[in-house]
């Protein structure tokens, strides 16, 4: 229930071999430098002491790169904690050079949109349900 990117990988099973798709509910991604990522990922995380989610190092390391406001935006939206996997959009973190039978190039992003619709928690329902539980949206999908 925490406001962090739901990540998610499809495989593909194709006579070339396996393939995994690696995304996430938000269609956009904080960073364009994967060197980052790391730094990206324990600003997001609780702190390893604590186990609580600190704003100040979400809004640091976003102040340190202006180019992550757009998912930043996401994240702190309605749309920034869903449901459950079931109820949210998806999309591939990478895009992709696909070429047609001409050899011609076109850029492809992957995308999935739930058939039972978008549904997100408000803030106080997230913490209601993460008080409840806080692997609800594994279970779900368990269930």
């Amino acid at each position: 229930t925490l406001r962090d990117p739901r990540g998610f990988a499809v495989k593909f099973y194709t006579r070339e071999g396996n393939f995994d798709l690696v995304g996430n509910n938000f269609p956009v991604f904080f960073i364009r430098d994967g060197m980052k990522f790391p730094d990206m990922v324990h600003a997001l995380k609780p702190n390893p002491k604590s186990h609580i989610q600190e704003n100040w190092r979400i809004l640091d390391f976003f102040s340190h790169h202006p180019e992550s406001l757009h998912m930043f935006s996401f994240l702190f939206d309605d749309v920034g904690v869903p449901l459950n996997y079931r109820h949210m959009d998806g999309s591939g973190v990478h895009t992709f050079t696909l070429l047609n039978r001409e050899g011609k190039a076109t850029y492809v992003k992957f995308h999935w949109r739930p058939t039972s619709g978008v549904k997100c928690l408000l803030e106080d329902e997230a913490v209601t349900v993460g008080g409840n539980n806080h692997s609800h949206g594994t279970q779900d999908l368990y269930d």
